[in-house]
């Protein structure tokens, strides 16, 4: 890029100017059924015509800009790409009380109301460092509207929590099942409400339900890396989970980084230990780490050695720093949406459980993070036999040889599922995999039966490749979720009696469910 090349983006982006506004009749623009600009102030004032001239020309002159970067290497591509759609997302004049004629014409309207509730939330905001809210704070408490399923935990270390559900039938299967899920969030994204749990559709289907609460660290406190997650984490709940469930197995079911533990904690197992895992389901969980979806943008050594030093300082990597590098991915619905909304509208924030959980964020230990992107993202080792060392234990994903079911969805923009499809040819035992309709949360664990209107693939041919799979797969409507307790079911055991009593009486109930992890306040900055 020369100084001749700006000149020519800058005289092509403002030929395209009016002058000033004008009072001829409207013309409808490309912009005009864009949510942003879906208020008669856009579209039915000279005002508003005008602004969105203006934001269509730079829409168009940073499609030249990102011509610019057709030379550079792939991966610096995407990130030009990527900053340039986010440059002109956060220019949209929609975001800024000036150029917002719908919030202009609020202040006018409210006497000045909804300019002064704006003001106050950012302000508040801005003191806690936080993203604009996504969800009513004050609507929603963990274990009294969120997290209600009736349990105890039965266990617990520095670690985690392990949580027993009580049974809702009178019989179970005689194989318990634990969940893992992920340690960069809590749990009750399983546990949402009565509607959606799907932890409660699980008891409901005979299951003897274990969920793990991973414990919030403090910044500054005691490190764990990612062999104490596998050895004093993953190992340990399926001991207490077989143990506790009167069982010698249990099945896994585990999702996102939760299950890159799982596969991790299988891989390094002995022949004593093997036999204890009836079976291991692994929702949106990579393998292969050749295609690192659109968390790649962020992902390579000299952005991770640069994020280094604040991982160390704070001895974790902050919950809201992740959840404002997820935010940025699609930042005009996740950021300047909910910016345009509580700060220049004033609007009233809604209650919204799924981006109330999404808010209420986890750290994640600095040297576990430090472990999983370089060995994972950067040098794709969990793939590689023998690549890594556990305790002393080579990782080899090979000699997991217990059945596995691979469940992905089609929208999911952290972890693709064409990548996904990869991990049957890198386990020995017998593997499934079902494709969902949905993103990473929308299509996996929130998805009850009753209220689904997505479809689902399965039965596909023994192949890993992505569109050939799809084309050969069985389709069906509703939920996977009735789909995948069928196959469980072949390695659940058979029915029993349900427990009386929670816990065992080497391990009885510590407190009820969803437990103190979970609620622990911790700075998350």
């Amino acid at each position: 890029m020369n100084s001749e090349s700006l000149q020519r983006l800058f005289d092509n982006w403002t030929r395209g100017w009016p002058v000033q506004p004008t009072s001829a009749p409207a013309v409808t623009s490309p912009l005009a059924n864009d949510p942003r600009f879906k208020d008669p102030a856009w579209t039915g004032t000279p005002y508003g015509q005008f602004l969105l001239n203006w934001y269509e020309m730079a829409g168009q002159t940073a499609q030249q800009i990102v011509g610019l970067g057709t030379g550079l290497p792939p991966h610096q591509k995407s990130i030009w790409d990527f900053y340039v759609q986010y440059a002109v997302d956060a220019l949209s004049p929609s975001n800024y009380f000036l150029t917002n004629p719908q919030a202009l014409q609020k202040a006018v309207d409210t006497r000045g109301r909804s300019f002064l509730t704006g003001a106050a939330r950012m302000l508040q905001d801005l003191q806690k460092n936080a993203l604009p809210a996504s969800s009513d704070v004050h609507a929603f408490t963990v274990g009294k509207n969120l997290a209600t399923t009736a349990g105890s935990v039965v266990f617990q270390n520095e670690i985690f929590q392990l949580i027993q559900y009580k049974p809702l039938q009178p019989k179970v299967h005689a194989v318990p099942l634990l969940i893992v899920p992920p340690c960069v969030n809590k749990f009750y994204a399983c546990d949402l409400n009565e509607q959606k749990s799907f932890v409660k559709y699980l008891l409901e289907q005979g299951h003897n339900v274990f969920m793990m609460s991973w414990r919030n660290p403090h910044p500054g406190g005691e490190s764990h890396g990612w062999d104490d997650y596998v050895f004093d984490g993953v190992h340990k709940a399926v001991e207490m989970a077989y143990e506790i469930g009167n069982s010698s197995k249990a099945n896994l079911l585990s999702w996102c980084i939760g299950g890159a533990l799982s596969v991790s904690a299988l891989a390094v197992m002995n022949a004593a230990e093997k036999k204890r895992i009836a079976s291991a389901t692994f929702l949106t969980t990579l393998v292969d780490y050749s295609d690192h979806g659109d968390v790649g943008i962020f992902v390579d050594g000299p952005q991770i050695s640069a994020f280094e030093p604040r991982v160390r300082m704070k001895g974790v990597m902050p919950g809201q720093d992740l959840a404002k590098a997820m935010a940025m991915l699609h930042a005009k619905d996740s950021i300047w949406h909910f910016y345009v909304n509580n700060y220049l509208l004033g609007d009233n924030i809604p209650p919204f459980d799924v981006l109330y959980w999404n808010s209420d964020t986890a750290n994640v230990p600095g040297e576990l993070y430090q472990y999983y992107v370089e060995n994972m993202y950067l040098k794709n080792l969990l793939r590689v036999p023998g690549a890594l060392s556990l305790r002393g234990r080579k990782v080899d994903v090979g000699t997991i040889e217990a059945p596995t079911c691979f469940v992905s969805a089609t929208e999911d923009h952290i972890v693709p599922w064409q990548t996904t499809l990869l991990s049957l040819d890198l386990v020995s035992g017998p593997a499934e995999f079902l494709l969902t309709e949905g993103g990473h949360v929308s299509g996996t664990v929130i998805n009850h039966p009753a209220k689904s209107r997505k479809s689902y693939w399965v039965n596909g041919p023994k192949t890993t490749d992505a569109e050939a799979w799809k084309e050969g797969a069985e389709k069906h409507q509703g939920s996977w979720w009735p789909e995948w307790c069928r196959w469980a079911a072949k390695t659940s055991g058979k029915q029993v009696a349900a427990p009386q009593k929670l816990g065992s009486e080497d391990w009885p109930p510590l407190e009820p469910a969803p437990g103190s992890y979970v609620l622990e306040k911790v700075p998350q900055g």
